[in-house]
């Protein structure tokens, strides 16, 4: 499977730039010439209207970049969302309840590799160079492929641009917990590149000081954590013409040592050692003609690492020793028709094969490779009947064999939305559409309990979503409304030490948010988000609260000072433990305050966070960190 992804790469590039050939003649074009602007390749569905349901879009860099040592602390108070740190100190993202194996997360495009316990830790993501976030929280659009079970989460870096050459930027938090980066980009007629490197240090989490000690932690820095991670990362672009782009982009980031805290409820020792991950991208695009535009995608996403279990402080006693290998090599070709004004076309398809080998000292004496193959095609329309009412229809069908499994089964992903508009401050959005998520490599492979006759699951979704502007006078209030419910079957459990399809959960809810402006110097926003769920069986969302609110407030103060305010609230929540068992955690606030001010290419940013003293934000009833101060500098020439 390798060879023959990397063989259509190598040979997309020819086909490309002879395909004009083969296709059919459009009529003359009675317009005469006409320059096109390649949108860029990387970018899926940058545009609310490419994508089948609703698109959320975060600011990243003006909102929540300046405190953020890296993407996990950058994606916390969200509705609908919840970032929370799992057993082995990893993040867990979850939309409306749907689990971080159950969510696509993608950089630019490229779908990060989920490893063999699917998930994509944020903890390790740079949050460098970020322009902003792309989240799909209802039915998505079959064109991201396989493993939009619980949404989509697309992270857009910014363009090189020609304001600067060399930037550099600083982050100090509490703990000596601090991030050091240095980038270069610029803009050289049709050439555009970035090289940065960073290195983030992080000594700990700081319990909150209301913390009751118990026989596993004792408060203050919480025990056995921290870590450094260097990065370094390269993207260029070359435009050759007005109709070819070709991008190319690699990095590696790197983890010598990573220390695990325990549960409170257990006491072990846990670490990674050599702690990997790397991905190199070769995207390509070409206008073929009036009407036709084709591009590819060639991708791989790997990692490694070393876990160790220990049962003493020392780490002379060891009890697990895991070495993993993991990979995800992919091909995207797609191909866009749009033959008038009221009608585009959007066909392709994705080929990925992702691969695990693993050794340890117990049922892994070798090293032991397993492989997954996943195949999808599809094809999304997209109609206007009018200037005001737009009809998206796409149909998908994923296919996957495992060296364990050769049995070839389709499944069908289709999904459809009506779009309304009623003017330019309205729209209206009613969407529905059935996902799938693959099982992960371990509920597939793991010699302990994996299950290779696993079945996908499966979901599905309905949305309906409103925005809507109000003018008052002067002042403009955005509003948006989203009611939803989502019926996830074939969820997979361990049943009896044994993967099994065996749960079924239905859950609805709404999202409201509201943006307004009274004044120059004053920006507001508010949200609210409510889940409610149930199940037939003793399933449980977990890490899910069924409410939550958040509000920010943002000034421009004299002295060219912008001072900014945000508080969140999280309810109840169930959190699951090693051994099955649920826990309630309790209710909390979270407060924080910046100050910051611009000195020409030099900007200064100072801030509080968590002034209240109470954060649950991780699993297992282990309050997060307490009362933190941050400074941020950075500086551009």
């Amino acid at each position: 499977m390798r060879q023959i992804l990397i063989g259509l790469g190598l040979l997309c590039l020819p086909l490309m730039c002879g395909a004009e050939a083969a296709l059919p003649k459009a009529p003359a074009d009675s317009l005469g010439n006409r320059r096109y602007l390649l949108p860029t390749v990387r970018v899926i569905a940058e545009k609310p209207g490419d994508t089948v349901g609703a698109l959320h879009q975060l600011d990243y860099q003006e909102q929540r970049g300046a405190a953020a040592l890296n993407l996990y602390e950058g994606l916390q108070e969200i509705g609908g969302v919840m970032n929370t740190a799992g057993t082995r100190d990893e993040s867990n993202l979850r939309i409306r309840g749907f689990r971080k194996n159950e969510v696509k997360v993608l950089v630019d495009g490229r779908p990060l590799n989920i490893g063999y316990f699917g998930n994509v830790d944020l903890h390790q993501l740079s949050p460098g160079e970020i322009r902003e976030i792309q989240i799909i929280k209802g039915p998505g659009s079959a064109v991201y492929g396989p493993g939009t079970l619980g949404g989509v989460v697309n992270i857009i870096t910014a363009d090189p641009d020609n304001s600067g050459w060399l930037k550099l930027d600083v982050l100090a938090k509490r703990n000596n917990s601090n991030r050091l980066a240095l980038s270069s980009s610029h803009r050289l007629g049709d050439l555009t590149y970035y090289v940065g490197v960073a290195r983030e240090h992080y000594a700990g989490l700081v319990l909150p000081r209301s913390f009751a000690s118990t026989p596993f932690e004792n408060g203050g820095v919480r025990n056995h954590s921290g870590k450094t991670q260097y990065d370094i990362e390269a993207r260029l672009g070359y435009g050759w013409s007005d109709f070819r782009d070709l991008r190319c982009s690699a990095g590696l980031a790197y983890v010598p040592e990573k220390l695990i805290p325990s549960s409170i409820y257990a006491l072990d020792y846990r670490r990674y050692l050599d702690w990997t991950h790397y991905w190199g991208t070769l995207e390509y695009e070409e206008v073929l003609g009036e009407f036709w535009k084709a591009s590819a995608h060639l991708y791989y996403d790997g990692g490694l690492d070393t876990y160790q279990q220990f049962s003493d402080p020392a780490h002379q006693q060891i009890n697990v020793d895991s070495r993993m290998r993991y990979s995800t090599l992919g091909f995207n070709p797609r191909l866009v028709w749009e033959p008038d004004g009221r009608n585009s076309f959007d066909l392709g398809l994705r080929l990925e094969t992702l691969r695990s080998t693993r050794k340890d000292n117990g049922n892994y004496p070798d090293w032991t490779p397993h492989r997954l193959e996943v195949y999808n095609v599809f094809c999304q329309w997209r109609h206007t009947l009018s200037g005001r009412i737009d009809l998206v229809g796409c149909f998908g069908t994923s296919a996957a064999q495992s060296d364990l499994n050769r049995s070839l089964r389709l499944y069908p992903e289709p999904a459809a939305s009506l779009v309304m508009r009623f003017n330019e401050l309205s729209e209206f959005t009613l969407s529905g559409g059935r996902h799938i998520s693959f099982p992960t490599l371990r509920q597939l492979f793991s010699a302990e309990n994996g299950n290779p006759g696993l079945k996908p699951q499966h979901a599905l979704k309905l949305e309906l979503d409103h925005r809507l502007g109000l003018r008052l006078g002067r002042f403009l209030l955005s509003n948006r409304f989203s009611l939803y419910y989502n019926d996830a079957r074939d969820l997979i459990e361990r049943v009896d030490e044994r993967y099994q399809n065996i749960d079924q959960v239905r859950s609805w809810g709404c999202e409201y948010s509201l943006a307004w402006n009274p004044f120059p110097w004053w920006k507001s926003e508010l949200g609210y988000a409510l889940l409610r769920w149930n199940s037939p069986s003793e399933y449980r969302l977990t890490e899910t609260p069924r409410n939550q609110a958040n509000f920010r407030q943002d000034w421009s103060l004299p002295w060219q000072l912008k001072l900014g305010h945000a508080c969140s609230y999280t309810d109840t929540r169930f959190s699951q433990d090693a051994s099955g068992n649920y826990r309630s955690l309790q209710s909390y606030w979270l407060h924080s305050l910046s100050l910051g001010r611009d000195f020409g290419r030099v900007k200064a940013t100072l801030g509080l966070e968590n002034i209240l003293d109470a954060n649950y934000q991780t699993e297992y009833g282990f309050p997060g960190a307490g009362l933190n101060f941050f400074l941020k500098l950075s500086a551009e020439v």
